[in-house]
């Protein structure tokens, strides 16, 4: 570390360098409200690392718990990122179920290397250019595609969606199936547990609040449908994830 960044006359980081990092904050904020996935790709390391640096001593907020520090720390982060990515164009719904969902992650995260990859996961989706409001050039499945990802936890009706797409149901439901080989509440279903996988394994929620949480209003059904599509059942896949995350530590 250089002197520029830590004066051996004073205790901690110059104020230049305390700039320095909330510049690097406002710059990584700002790649998320615009979108800039290459940005957030290349910066993302650096960024992060400064939630390790010893000399700005963010793990060291709560005395001899860097968990409860760094989970502080990404439950913050998550209230500003779902800002700026609402200013960004992502509707103020998808951002309320995303930062509610990343609390969640966060608070039941047990080590650093678990919150790493939650931080991952969540600034991944804040940024994904796929979530946010678009112009009016897509086709029919790409908007059905989009509505399906900003509210699939709602039990939408084709005709209802339909109407919110400015199209006729049958010709919506015709050419998605036609498109994709699946009908759209398929699509949708299979949106549902690629989000219940996530809370699954980053989570103590129970399987039936889980259910309810990505949409299933029936959890003997969600259990059902997770089994027929991952070959095992929600709670024999909470089991695997964490003997990997086992190992991984």
């Amino acid at each position: 570390m250089t002197d520029e960044a830590v004066d051996k006359n004073r205790k901690g980081p110059t104020p230049e360098y305390i700039e320095s990092a909330h510049k690097l904050r406002e710059e990584y904020l700002a790649a998320i409200q615009r979108s800039d996935i290459n940005w957030i790709n290349q910066f993302n390391k650096d960024f992060t690392n400064k939630f390790r640096d010893e000399f700005l001593n963010i793990l060291k907020r709560v005395p001899n718990n860097q968990t409860r520090s760094y989970k502080n720390i990404l439950l913050s982060h998550n209230t500003l990122y779902s800002y700026v990515a609402e200013k960004g164009g992502l509707s103020a719904w998808q951002c309320h179920y995303i930062s509610e969902k990343y609390a969640i992650m966060i608070e039941h995260a047990k080590t650093i290397t678990e919150l790493d990859e939650i931080h991952d996961k969540m600034v991944k989706e804040y940024v994904d250019p796929n979530i946010r409001t678009k112009h009016n050039m897509l086709t029919v499945v790409q908007k059905a595609e989009q509505f399906i990802e900003m509210y699939f936890t709602e039990d939408t009706s084709m005709d209802e969606m339909a109407k919110k797409m400015h199209v006729h149901p049958s010709h919506m439901m015709r050419v998605f199936k036609k498109e994709k080989g699946i009908t759209i509440s398929q699509y949708r279903n299979l949106r549902r547990i690629k989000e219940a996988k996530e809370l699954i394994q980053f989570s103590n929620l129970s399987m039936t609040e889980i259910a309810l949480m990505v949409g299933f209003s029936n959890p003997q059904y969600f259990s059902t449908f997770f089994k027929d599509i991952e070959e095992m059942t929600p709670l024999e896949y909470r089991k695997r994830m964490k003997q990997r995350n086992k190992v991984k530590e």
